[in-house]
């Protein structure tokens, strides 16, 4: 009796043990185990390496799952029938069955769910090294599985998405938080010309205009990046900043002309077609926080800032000097103006 006792109780806690580490294992992520190495867990690099490759955790925990489940219940078997006889087989079976149902399956699989990052990197380097010790036989095993093998799937910008606005729903991630996520995303599918300041509204200096004769209309400014151009919009030479200019006048120097403060260093020009994710890797690079969008036929279409590529991330910026909050919505409202004025004179 106490033998078969012990037997149903191996093969309970043999089922359990590996069951527990099979869910653990399948829960953690490889994203999720790449990031424990980097916080430098104990285990966590044996537990990378293990989910870089499944197919050998699969079959040791397969090996080891039957061993006790079909083998066990057979040994089982035969002691029952040593002790009880051969009619009791049926119930026995029955007993065992159950046990390893509910106590070998399903509670140590909720286990090792719930606790799947503990366990993992607690069972990693012993699984690894029975992976190594079995590999031959793996090997074997995966030369008539890898057929059905699927290429593992990277994670989507849908997946994280998801993952954003069910983080918020149960708290972790706050509402800002998953809104700035989401809106990233937005980045390589918006270009320079659907957030860009059109050239109707951008205030720009001629290059000749003497400085004292723009000295109202300078120290009225809320930009402090101006372009400055040869005769018209569509030949800007480069930028000039507005600190400058109120120095210059300061200093009694109001007789220069515009073009005597002009940087060509900062100046960039972009196509119309640049997306944001580009853009703003070229304003890190340029260090520069002004660039010129051009059309397809090479003229001046508007300008682009850093700040307005930012404000696709994070909302509107709007400081206390700002009287102008969306230009392109005025721009709209000019060319609207423009088109009635011509229909009258028609």
């Amino acid at each position: 009796m106490e033998k078969l006792v012990i037997a149903i109780t191996v093969v309970v806690f043999g089922s359990a043990l590996w069951s527990m580490i099979e869910a653990a294992l399948f829960s953690v992520t490889l994203n999720r185990a790449k990031i424990l190495r980097e916080e430098k867990k104990l285990g966590s690099r044996s537990l990378v390496i293990l989910k870089e490759k499944m197919h050998g955790v699969i079959a040791v925990i397969v090996i080891f799952n039957n061993i006790f489940n079909i083998m066990g219940s057979m040994i089982v078997g035969v002691i029952a029938v040593e002790v009880f006889g051969k009619y009791w087989i049926g119930p026995i079976s029955a007993i065992v069955t159950f046990l390893v149902i509910v106590f070998g399956e399903i509670f140590p699989k909720n286990i090792g769910t719930s606790y799947s990052i503990p366990i993992s990197l607690f069972v990693a380097r012993p699984i690894l090294w029975m992976v190594k010790i079995l590999s031959p036989l793996i090997w074997v095993i995966n030369l008539f599985t890898k057929f059905f093998w699927a290429k593992s799937e990277k994670v989507s910008e849908e997946e994280i998405k998801m993952l954003s606005h069910l983080g918020c729903m149960e708290g972790s991630i706050e509402t800002d938080e998953k809104e700035m996520i989401q809106k990233v995303f937005m980045l390589n599918d918006l270009t320079a010309r659907d957030i860009m300041t059109p050239r109707t509204v951008v205030k720009a200096l001629e290059a000749d205009e003497i400085l004292q004769d723009l000295k109202d209309m300078i120290c009225s400014l809320s930009h402090s990046r101006l372009p400055v151009y040869n005769n018209n919009l569509d030949n800007i030479i480069g930028v000039c900043h507005q600190r400058d200019l109120l120095i210059a006048l300061g200093k009694g120097e109001g007789g220069k002309k515009i073009r005597d403060f002009v940087n060509k260093n900062y100046l960039l020009f972009v196509s119309e077609k640049t997306r944001l994710d580009e853009l703003l890797p070229l304003f890190q690079k340029q260090k520069t926080h002004l660039a010129i969008v051009v059309d397809e036929f090479g003229g001046t279409a508007g300008v682009v800032t850093l700040e307005d590529v930012i404000e696709q991330i994070v909302g509107d910026i709007v400081d206390e000097t700002d009287t102008e909050i969306d230009l392109r919505a005025k721009a709209k409202l000019i060319g609207g103006k423009r088109n009635r004025q011509k229909k009258d004179e028609q």
